[in-house]
């Protein structure tokens, strides 16, 4: 199979070129900043990838894409609860469905974050209108080496004190590996029950991103030297928003992820059975 991943700038659009490759995926990808793209890669590209300005579509010389069976789009912005990045997002992937079209594919999974479950409804409209055979996933966190949660973490252990509100320190969420995710995503494109469906999707063990980080501390990820302090939960978002070695858009993301008290149901596990990896293995081989 020919596929086409856009999205690169997402933790696994970026992921993907490396992971979803095998002897049955052929894959080829496009992305804004090519140059960008390669310097951020920690792990063989296992895709071919082309630079391509998805705001203004394929001009000139098209790219040289065969025919593709599938596509996988991972959202492009932030959030799509603002209306401005919702109008970049549908411009977008507007212009992706052309290109996918243009090479008789018909088929596409576009992936976004369960926090943008209220949003979803002008992304649908849009791939009905072009007739799309479409599978919306909505993901919980996805972890592993490099991701956000990853990155949170280790920044905050480099810190001689680590501030915490329940508020935050006690919400639960739903982690799962980059690794089982890829491998989801494409037994995904082989469920007929799946075209024209919205899937929830995040990991089968609840964690409080207090467990979570004392997790990383057990397992050896982080340092466990740190004095803890209590604040209230102003405070401690004042203080993360300035420390945090992560750029705003990071923030802000996982400040939606620590307000959102939206779980993942799973409901698609009676029509294609899937094992989750133990969180404390993924944490341990994706380094």
């Amino acid at each position: 199979m020919n596929i086409l991943i856009s999205g690169l700038n997402n933790y696994v659009g970026r992921r993907s070129v490396s992971l979803m490759a095998d002897e049955h995926f052929q894959v080829f990808a496009v992305t804004r900043n090519l140059k960008l793209f390669q310097r951020r890669l920690f792990e063989p590209s296992r895709a071919e990838v082309f630079e391509l300005d998805l705001i203004k579509g394929e001009e000139g010389d098209p790219l040289p894409l065969p025919e593709l069976s599938a596509a996988y789009y991972f959202t492009q912005v932030p959030t799509l609860a603002d209306i401005v990045n919702l109008k970049l997002e549908l411009l977008c992937l507007r212009n992706f469905i052309r290109i996918v079209k243009k090479r008789q594919c018909v088929r596409i999974i576009y992936v976004a974050r369960l926090t943008d479950k209220t949003c979803i409804e002008p992304v649908l409209e849009l791939l009905e209108e072009f007739g799309m055979e479409y599978t919306v996933v909505l993901k919980e966190s996805v972890v592993g080496r490099d991701a956000l949660i990853d990155r949170v973490f280790k920044s905050m252990a480099s810190q001689s004190v680590i501030f915490y509100a329940s508020y935050y320190s006690d919400h639960r969420f739903q982690p799962f590996g980059v690794h089982d995710f890829i491998r989801w995503l494409k037994q995904v494109l082989h469920i007929r029950a799946f075209k024209n469906r919205i899937l929830e999707i995040g990991g089968d063990e609840g964690f409080s991103f207090r467990e979570m980080f004392e997790l990383y501390k057990k397992l050896g990820l982080i340092e466990k030297s740190q004095r803890i302090m209590r604040l209230s939960r102003w405070m401690v978002r004042v203080l993360y928003q300035r420390s945090l070695d992560i750029s705003s858009s990071d923030y802000a993301e996982l400040s939606r992820l620590m307000q959102s008290g939206q779980q993942s149901s799973n409901s698609w596990q009676s029509e294609m059975p899937f094992e989750f990896t133990p969180l404390s293995q993924i944490l341990l081989s994706d380094r």
